[in-house]
């Protein structure tokens, strides 16, 4: 291949992918919500597909009844079972923030033990530096103090405008999201009855190597999404107990004296499942603030949890989550800015979601996006030749 041709071939690659990326966006950024109940009524037609086929070979009723009333038990279920879990945690989120805001009444003095310590470990410094330094923290708590007093912190939260903006948003557009599932029930009833035919009918508009790549990609993709939820589901349990069981001997030692270790447990389990976020976010600042709160055995206590479930994680997560369903921690916060950025809230789990999708496609060789770091593209070692057996002529020798 000459260089013009190669030339060429970026070109054209480069332009195929970037009309891709285009069409992406823009279907991402002004179709996918008004999209939205129709996916979701496919992908719940989808998993429901073997029990209502099962149901319809074992019996006389017709694939349309079965498939209507799958749908309104699975719903029925669902609904049930997020009723039941919903109000216990209300009811434990309620009372724990209503902790939380109580404990922030005692604010300044935990500013005011901060700053002296920070006062008391910074005479390490020279003097004109140590001075400098002083007055910058001493004006910086100051005005902390008055921002606490007055029940105004003067803290800039502009990071959270998109999500919060978004949730908000999401408030404003109750009427449209029962809209939205009234529509998507009446579709899944269809879809559920008539997957078949729609199948057949995506089928017959693709050549059949691409019929092919599609129902490997298919099996592909849900096969090991499934698995790796499965395992994360797992995890977060694992943690929630952790948590629990940690808080609750905490409670017992008398070293921990509030309520709420359901809730608290739940948020925890949430958090450390976040991508780069983790149980250090909620049990290190917490311990930090019990040890200036002279708290000093439950600040010890927190750590050690904390030092624990980190040390569960790492043995438990490479064995129930396959290595190469991961992403690299910098590829993982460029997707979520990127998501966040581009497409709100939703776009910072969809994006990393989109990218361990490709990832898996990738690297079972569907689709070329990159070379996929195996022992060829690595420039693996060529392995040695076997050991020649015992009494075996040399290779330059012909056996008598």
């Amino acid at each position: 291949m000459t260089k013009i041709e190669k030339r060429r071939r970026f070109i054209i690659n480069t332009v195929y992918f970037a009309i891709i990326l285009g069409l992406f966006y823009f279907f991402m950024r002004f179709a996918f919500w008004t999209c939205f109940p129709f996916i979701l009524a496919f992908f719940i037609a989808m998993s429901l597909q073997r029990p209502v086929n099962w149901i319809t070979r074992k019996t006389p009723l017709k694939k349309g009844l079965v498939s209507g009333l799958a749908v309104l038990l699975a719903l029925a279920a669902i609904t049930a079972v997020l009723a039941l879990i919903g109000v216990r945690i209300v009811d434990e989120l309620r009372g724990f923030f209503s902790l939380v805001t109580a404990k922030l009444d005692n604010l300044p003095v935990f500013l005011k033990q901060t700053e002296a310590w920070i006062l008391e470990n910074i005479h390490f410094l020279p003097d004109s530096i140590e001075t400098m330094v002083a007055n910058s923290i001493r004006e910086l708590f100051h005005d902390l103090e008055t921002g606490a007093a007055n029940g105004k912190l003067n803290i800039d939260l502009s990071i959270l405008s998109s999500p919060l903006s978004g949730v908000w948003n999401t408030a404003k557009q109750i009427p449209a999201i029962f809209l939205a599932a009234l529509i998507s029930i009446i579709a899944c009833c269809f879809m559920t009855a008539d997957y078949d035919r729609l199948v057949n009918f995506i089928k017959r508009q693709l050549p059949r190597e691409r019929r092919e790549a599609l129902g490997a990609s298919k099996r592909l993709l849900f096969s090991s999404m499934f698995k790796m939820l499965r395992a994360y589901l797992l995890i977060i349990l694992i943690t929630f107990c952790e948590m629990v069981l940690g808080l609750g001997i905490l409670k017992l030692t008398g070293l921990y004296e509030s309520n709420y270790i359901l809730a608290i447990a739940l948020l925890t389990a949430i958090v450390d499942i976040l991508p780069v976020l983790g149980t250090g976010t909620v049990l290190i600042p917490w311990a930090v603030f019990s040890l200036f709160t002279d708290k000093i055995g439950f600040g010890i206590g927190l750590l050690v949890l904390y030092a624990a479930i980190s040390v569960i994680r790492q043995i438990i997560e490479p064995k129930l989550v396959a290595g190469q369903l991961g992403l690299p921690p910098v590829v993982t916060i460029v997707g979520m800015y990127i998501g966040l950025q581009l497409f709100g809230f939703i776009g910072l789990f969809l994006v990393p979601l989109i990218l361990i999708m490709l990832k898996l496609l990738n690297d079972q060789g569907l689709i070329h996006l990159w070379n996929r770091g195996d022992e060829e593209s690595e420039g693996a070692a060529v392995p040695e030749p076997p050991a020649e057996a015992a009494g075996s002529p040399p290779p330059d020798q012909p056996a008598e």
